[in-house]
C-alpha cells in the first residue's frame, strides 16, 4: 500500500512498435484526395470548459486549444536539482530548464525532467489512470508521486507503452506528479478520476437497439451514416418497427442520434423504411431503395437527412404503360420481393438492383432467390430479371448486395437460419470472373464463402474511399435467438490475390484499441501439460494449458501461434463464474476453423488457407463481446455471457506452440485520448 491507497501496478515488458495519434485535416476537394486510415478516425479538437469538484481531469483538459498554468488542476513543471518549478510558455508549448512539453508530448533534457503536476481541487478517493507511450529515445524512465512519495514507476521502451491504474485517496492541494525522466520523449495524457465511472463498452447500440444496419461513408462531409431499421423496442420516442432510423459517426466508432425527416410536400410512398441501402447517382444525388412488394421503390436526398419520392413518370415504349423511374418492376412469375439494393456502375453507366424474389405464395417456404434488374442513367429498371442464385430449399438470402472490388464482382447475402440459435444470417458471399457485368455471371455455380460467424447479422459491406468496411448487428441476448442488437468494431474488408476476400481490424483501429502493456504469460503463467522454452509454451501431452493468476478487466489479447498439421487445436481462454469461453483454431476434417465456443455454444469461421500452420491471434474483450482477428484476414465476433472480470489462458493440442501478451483495451470515451 502506498500513497492512502491500494495501486495495481501491472509491470511491462512491452513490444516494439509506434502509435501515431488522429489528426484533424480540412478537405478542399475531399472527392479527389485519396483517405487514408487516418482521416476515417479523425476528431476535431475542442477546448473544456473549467471543471471543478469531484469530476474527471484528464490532462489534455488542460492543455486542449488551452496554454495556462493550472488550468482543470494541471500544471506544466521540470525537476532540477530536486525541486519542482513552473515552466514558461514558449510557442505552442511548455519549456524549462531544457525539459519541455506540448499536448500530450513530454520531453526531458539531461539535466530536467519533464514534470506534469495535477494538484487536488477535493478531498476523496480517485482512481489514477494513463498510457506513458515512448516517441523518441531508446528508453524512458516515467514515475507518478504523490508528495513525497512514489505510487509507481516504469520503464517505457516502445510506442505501444505501458498503462498504470490505481486508486488513491487525495486531500485538496495534494500534488500527484507525472514525471519523465531520462533523454527521452513520450506520449503521455493521464487521468485523474473523482467520479470512479465505469468503464463504457467499445460496442456501440441505440434505445431498443440496431435492427438491420446499411452503413454508407459519405466523402463530401467525411461521415458515417448508419441507417438502420428499429426494432420496435424503443423506451424513449416509440417507433413503429421497421421504421428507418439513423446515427452518424465522423470517427469510426462514436454515433450520435440524427433525426430522419419525409419531406413535407413530397413525401416517399413508404412511410416506413423509406431510407436503407444509400447510393450516389450519376448525377451525384443520394437514392435509396425499399420494396413495394410487385417492385422495388425509391426516394432521393440532397442532405441524407430529408427524403422525398423518386418516382417521375414515362411511359414505356414496350408495351405502352405508365411507369415510374426508380422503380425495379419484378418480372412474370414473381410472388412479390423484398430486400431489395441498388448500386451505381460509373464504368458502364448502368444501376443494377438485386432483390429477393419469391416466386409461389408459400413465399419463403416456396420457390425464391436473388434477382437482378437493371437501368441506364435514365433509371428506367428492366422489366425482365436475371435470375442470380436459387436459395429454394434454405433461409430467406436476407440484405444482399451486389457490388464491384477490383476487376470482379461480388454478391453478398445472409441466409436465414445460419445465425445464432438459427438466427437471422451471417455475411456469405460469391465471387464473380474478372472483367465480367454481373448479369453474365453464372452465380449459381459459384462456391459460396463466408465472411463472418453466427452472431453478426445481415452484415453490409460500404465503401469508404479506396476501402470497404463491414457492419452488422450482434444480438443484443447471447446465444440466443433475437432480431436487433450492438453495432460490431469497424471491420475492413480487402481483396486477396486470389479474387476471395478478406477481413481485419485495420491498423490504425487496432493501435487505438490498444492503450498498453499489462501482462506477460512468459515467466507468470501456471502449466498444466505445457512446458515453457524462451518465451513460448509447447503442448507436450494430449491437451495443455497456461494461466495467469491475475484478474483482468476488457483486455487486448495479442497471441503468436505455431498449429502443425499433427495439432487439433490452439488458443486462448476467458474463464468468469464458471464459464470459460475457448477463442481458438481448430483443424477438424480437414479443415480450418476461426471458433468462439463454450461447451455447445458459439460460432466459427471457415478460414480459407488449411494448410496454413502460422498464426498471429488478436482478441478483443469487450466486456461480454469478443472481436477475434487472425493474421489480418480472418475476423469472427461474438456476444458471450462473460462480463468483463476474466481470468486468461493459453490452451492447445499436443504439438501447437503458443505465445501471448495482455494490453489494455481502450473504452468508448477514452479511445482518441
Amino acid at each position: 500500500m502506498k500513497g492512502r491507497g491500494v495501486w495495481a501496478v501491472l509491470m511491462a515488458a512491452c513490444l516494439a512498435g509506434c502509435c501515431v495519434f488522429p489528426a484533424c485535416r480540412q478537405k478542399e476537394d475531399p472527392v479527389s484526395e485519396k483517405l487514408t486510415y487516418a482521416d476515417l478516425y479523425r476528431t476535431q479538437p475542442e477546448r473544456t470548459g473549467p471543471i471543478q469538484g469531484k469530476a474527471l481531469y484528464r490532462a489534455s483538459y488542460g492543455y486542449t486549444l488551452m496554454q495556462e498554468q493550472g488550468y482543470n488542476g494541471f500544471r506544466y513543471q521540470y525537476r532540477s536539482g530536486g525541486s519542482f518549478l513552473d515552466m514558461q510558455k514558449e510557442g505552442e508549448g511548455w519549456q524549462g530548464g531544457g525539459a519541455s512539453m506540448q499536448g500530450a508530448s513530454m520531453k526531458a533534457a539531461a539535466d530536467a525532467d519533464a514534470v506534469r503536476t495535477f494538484v487536488a481541487p477535493e478531498s476523496g478517493l480517485a482512481r489514477i489512470t494513463g498510457n506513458p507511450r515512448l516517441v523518441s529515445g531508446e528508453s524512458a524512465h516515467v514515475s507518478i508521486l504523490l508528495g513525497g512519495e512514489v505510487l509507481a514507476e516504469y520503464d517505457v521502451s516502445d510506442g505501444e507503452g505501458i498503462w498504470h491504474e490505481g486508486e488513491v485517496t487525495l486531500q485538496a492541494g495534494d500534488e500527484v506528479r507525472f514525471v519523465l525522466s531520462g533523454e527521452a520523449e513520450i506520449e503521455w495524457n493521464p487521468a485523474v478520476d473523482y467520479t470512479l465511472a465505469e468503464e463504457t463498452l467499445l460496442h456501440h447500440t441505440v434505445d431498443g437497439y440496431y435492427g438491420d444496419v446499411h452503413p454508407f461513408y459519405d466523402e463530401a462531409s467525411g461521415k458515417l451514416y448508419m441507417y438502420y431499421l428499429s426494432t420496435g423496442m424503443q423506451e424513449g420516442a416509440k417507433k413503429e418497427q421497421f421504421s428507418s432510423l439513423l446515427t452518424v459517426s465522423s470517427n469510426f466508432v462514436q454515433y450520435e442520434d440524427t433525426e430522419l425527416k419525409m419531406d413535407e410536400n413530397d413525401p416517399p410512398e413508404q412511410e416506413l423504411y423509406y431510407a436503407l441501402g444509400v447510393y450516389v447517382d450519376a448525377e451525384g444525388n443520394y437514392r435509396s431503395s425499399y420494396g413495394k412488394g410487385n417492385y422495388a421503390g425509391g426516394s432521393v436526398s440532397d442532405d441524407l437527412i430529408v427524403w422525398r419520392n423518386a418516382a417521375e413518370p414515362y411511359i414505356d415504349e414496350s408495351d405502352g404503360l405508365l411507369k415510374y423511374t426508380w422503380r425495379a418492376y419484378f418480372d412474370e412469375g414473381v410472388w412479390s420481393g423484398r430486400d431489395p439494393d441498388i448500386t451505381y456502375d460509373a464504368e458502364s453507366g448502368r444501376y443494377y438492383c438485386v432483390v429477393m424474389n419469391y416466386y409461389s405464395s408459400a413465399e419463403a417456404n416456396g420457390e425464391k432467390g436473388l434477382a437482378l434488374y437493371t437501368a441506364g442513367e435514365d433509371g428506367r429498371f428492366s422489366t425482365k430479371a436475371v435470375r442470380l442464385v436459387d436459395l429454394t430449399g434454405r433461409g430467406d438470402p436476407e440484405c444482399p448486395q451486389l457490388k464491384r472490388i477490383g476487376n470482379r464482382w461480388y454478391l453478398f447475402y445472409s441466409v436465414y437460419g445460419t445465425g445464432t440459435a438459427g438466427n437471422v444470417g451471417y455475411l456469405t458471399y460469391r465471387v464473380g470472373d474478372e472483367n465480367v457485368p454481373p448479369e453474365e455471371v453464372d452465380w449459381n455455380s459459384k462456391e459460396e464463402h463466408a465472411l463472418e460467424g453466427g452472431d453478426l447479422h445481415a452484415a453490409q459491406v460500404c465503401k469508404v474511399g479506396d476501402f470497404w468496411y463491414l457492419f452488422g448487428w450482434i444480438n443484443y441476448r447471447p446465444h440466443a435467438n433475437v432480431w436487433g442488437g450492438y453495432l460490431n468494431l469497424a471491420r475492413e474488408v480487402y481483396q486477396r490475390e486470389d479474387g476471395l476476400l478478406a477481413t481485419r481490424c485495420d491498423e490504425y483501429l487496432l493501435s487505438l484499441l490498444n492503450k498498453g502493456h499489462i501482462a506477460s504469460f512468459a515467466g507468470n503463467a501456471s502449466l498444466d501439460g505445457m512446458k515453457e522454452e524462451d518465451g513460448a509454451f509447447l503442448v507436450t501431452s494430449e491437451t495443455g494449458d497456461a494461466r495467469l493468476p491475475e484478474t483482468f478487466g476488457r483486455s487486448l489479447i495479442r497471441a503468436e501461434i505455431e498449429l502443425p498439421l499433427t495439432a487439433s487445436y490452439a488458443g486462448v481462454t476467458l474463464s468468469e463464474g464458471g464459464k470459460t469461453y475457448h477463442v481458438r483454431l481448430k483443424r477438424q476434417n480437414g479443415e480450418l476453423y476461426l471458433c468462439i465456443e463454450s461447451g455447445s455454444e458459439g460460432c466459427s469461421v471457415k478460414v480459407e488457407d488449411a494448410d496454413e500452420t502460422h498464426f498471429s491471434l488478436t482478441v478483443a474483450a469487450d466486456g461480454p463481446f469478443l472481436e477475434t482477428y487472425v493474421n489480418g484476414s480472418v475476423s469472427l465476433t461474438s456476444h458471450t455471457v462473460l462480463t468483463g472480470s476474466y481470468t486468461l489462458g493459453l490452451s492447445g493440442g499436443k504439438g501447437a506452440q503458443l505465445s501471448a501478451e495482455v494490453y489494455k483495451l481502450a473504452d468508448y470515451n477514452n479511445i482518441f485520448e
